[in-house]
């Protein structure tokens, strides 16, 4: 019988598996004979068997999964390990907006030259999603009466999306770890006001702040530590007078933090206050900036992927891989960061390190929410030598053009759900590869994915579209340059770069036009620069330089300083040369030479209006800007324009220029962020055609 055993195979642990081994084993013996019987009780018994050894391999295999951060599953197992390496999950942030609060004193005898905002004066929202939402002041103002308007004035009033939640709890000896339960799920740590009164009768409090570096802490150090428990709550505990002073019984532990609802209250920017002041009614409140900063608590993907980095940085900045670690785990509200030192960037800067952050909500931070993450949450950590800054993203938008050939024999599906299965593989496309600083476009990747998208699909063209949102002042004449830094197709008729929306501007008349950009057909084909190979000498004037080839257009003039020629400007580049040559003719001087450059790399803008009466183009200024087509640079000179056209597409006053890429792949760059606008309806034009 002990030999028997070989035949059984522990290693396999799916129930039909486990009871064929049970089948095999009994076969090997000849007591019992009906366990190939599905009848049979002993069949039964085999059954129970095989459940339970299941039942106990899975059991055990889970059990296993939670004993390591990577492959745990349940929230309190990743916290758990989380602890471990002194990483405590984000709670729930409310969102900040700025406010001035203005209030009019309607009693000139009121005799109060000043008034004060008192902490968490209550501050409430316009709906959102149907919703009122509560803000407060977490900090005391102090406004002083102007006696023209006969008003005070709060000015940059930080308030903060939550309601104010007081909890005291008593110290005895029951408690003996001195560990309390927040009983709030909705907590914004952040918030989290500790204090220690000494008894019922000793009202001497003191404030605990939460530690963040165990090297700097002693017996009397006034701290608290931090823990998330089960239910998304946090546990509070104190030191040991060891680590951080210990508490004594009959101390009072009293908490005051906000309950906040996240990231729901984003985007608020109309503000009325609830609390009176000093019992004025008059009070109106300004927004400066639209709350923002709101974010939902760590997932279980989040702490598994900033647990260990955090431990790496051991809460300081000092490579740029820390300063990406800190802000992910401070500021929640970040879906993307780019982090990358001076020696790096364009142009070069040394002794700063730079920062880029998508939110997850809207396209750029506040200044405000820069300014308290470089105050609050970096400069306590850095280097002292290196400055920090941070930068908004460099968006390139894509617009894609995109023809699918498809076999209707082989689809019951009309043309428009077909026409939106496109467009759902070009949205999954954008969410999962692009709008991250590390991300890559590629055509044939996304080509791919469109043919493989139905059964029907034989093949696609795709061309696409890059495009660059600027927001140009209004009457006053300015350069802009404006940087794609891809390298970029040089247009011909059709696929060439075009603005929109139109722009009004003046024509020579000082008649308003509506206007639009674009690239002069052919012009990159121009004289780009001249090269003196021989000064000559006895030049008194500047003598007349003749550029002839098989292009037409191209004119420079010379520059003579001391009777030698030391440059040739190009004052137009021509078009359509494949050779050219420079002749200089003058009476007074002799001897200089020189040798005409073509371009290739330059390309000129023009702008035009279409007439109403004829639908004609109407060309306004033939030397609007330039193009430099191998670094993807365009510059626009002395623009004035006097308003842009409103469109829903983009954001009031945002004007875009449209361009082909020279490549079909586009890689990362620092804060470059690729992303295809969902809120723009034209960013994803199909169409289909039948396969004939």
């Amino acid at each position: 019988m002990a030999g028997s055993n070989t035949v059984f195979r522990i290693a396999e642990l799916d129930f039909d598996t486990i009871k064929l081994n049970l089948r095999n084993y009994l076969r090997s013996q000849s007591q019992f004979t009906d366990y190939d019987f599905e009848g049979s009780g002993l069949n039964i018994l085999l059954d129970v068997l095989a459940y339970n050894t299941h039942y106990m391999s899975y059991y055990l295999n889970m059990i296993g999964n939670e004993m390591f951060l990577d492959s745990a599953i349940l929230r309190n197992s990743v916290v758990s390990h989380a602890k471990h390496l002194n990483y405590i999950p984000t709670s729930l942030r409310g969102s900040v907006a700025k406010v001035d609060v203005v209030v009019e004193d309607t009693n000139p005898t009121s005799g109060l030259s000043t008034i004060t905002l008192p902490k968490y004066s209550q501050f409430q929202s316009q709906q959102i999603n149907g919703i009122n939402y509560t803000f407060v002041n977490l900090d005391a103002y102090t406004a002083s009466k102007n006696l023209t308007s006969n008003t005070y004035t709060f000015s940059n009033v930080s308030i903060v999306q939550g309601e104010k939640i007081s909890y005291n709890v008593s110290v005895d000896a029951s408690n003996s770890k001195r560990r309390f339960l927040i009983p709030e799920a909705n907590i914004d740590t952040s918030t989290l006001i500790v204090t220690v009164q000494n008894s019922s009768a000793d009202l001497v409090k003191t404030t605990y702040s939460l530690a963040d570096d165990v090297t700097t802490l002693d017996s009397n150090s006034k701290i608290y530590f931090l823990e998330e428990s089960n239910g998304n709550q946090y546990t509070l505990y104190f030191g040991d007078n060891y680590i951080g002073k210990n508490l004594d019984d009959g101390n009072i532990v009293q908490l005051v933090y906000l309950s906040t609802s996240g990231e729901a209250s984003n985007k608020a920017n109309s503000f009325t206050l609830t609390t009176p002041i000093n019992n004025f009614s008059n009070v109106v409140v300004n927004s400066i900036s639209a709350a923002s900063g709101g974010a939902e608590r760590d997932t279980i993907d989040r702490i598994k992927f900033l647990a260990p980095r955090f431990y790496t940085t051991q809460n300081r900045a000092i490579t740029k891989d820390d300063y990406g670690t800190l802000l992910l785990k401070d500021y929640p509200n970040v879906e993307a960061i780019s982090v990358w030192g001076g020696e790096e960037n364009d142009p070069v800067v040394y002794g700063k390190i730079f920062i880029s952050l998508k939110p997850r909500s809207g396209y750029v931070i506040t200044d405000i929410e820069k300014d308290r993450i470089i105050s609050e949450l970096v400069s306590n950590r850095n280097v002292i030598t290196v400055t920090p800054e941070i930068v908004d993203p460099d968006y390139l938008y894509l617009k894609l053009e995109i023809t699918v050939n498809y076999d209707t024999t082989k689809t019951t599906s009309d043309e428009t759900t077909l026409t939106n299965t496109v467009k759902n593989i070009v949205n999954l496309y954008n969410d999962t590869d692009l709008e991250k600083f590390n991300s890559t476009y590629r055509t044939s990747k996304l080509q791919g994915q469109i043919a493989s998208g139905d059964v029907s699909f034989l093949g696609s063209d795709l061309k696409t579209v890059i495009q660059k949102r600027f927001e140009p002042t209004l009457n006053e004449s300015k350069n802009y340059t404006i940087d794609f830094n891809v390298s970029l197709s040089r247009g011909l008729y059709t696929e060439k770069l075009y603005s929109y929306p139109t722009f009004a501007i003046l024509d020579g008349q000082g008649v308003s036009r509506n206007a639009f950009i674009e690239e002069t057909p052919l012009s990159f084909t121009g004289v780009e620069s001249v090269d003196v190979t021989n000064s000559g000498s006895g030049y008194t004037d500047s003598p007349t330089v003749t550029i002839t080839g098989d292009g037409s257009g191209a004119t420079a003039k010379a520059v003579v300083v001391n009777g030698k020629i030391t440059s040739i400007v190009i004052e137009n580049r021509g078009s359509n040369y494949t050779a050219a040559v420079i002749t200089i003719t003058d009476s007074s001087g002799s001897g200089a030479t020189a040798i005409a450059v073509l371009s290739a790399s330059l390309g000129t803008l023009r702008s035009y209006y279409i007439a109403v009466s004829t639908g004609e183009k109407v060309l306004l200024n033939e030397n609007f800007g330039d193009i430099n087509y191998e670094i993807g640079r365009i510059n626009i000179y002395n623009f004035r324009p006097l308003s842009i056209a409103s469109n829903p597409n983009y954001a009031s006053g945002v004007l875009t220029l449209n361009m082909y890429p020279a490549q079909s792949t586009i890689h990362p760059l620092r804060n470059r962020l690729l992303s295809i606008d969902s809120e723009d309806p034209t960013a994803i034009e199909v169409t289909m055609e039948i396969d004939t």
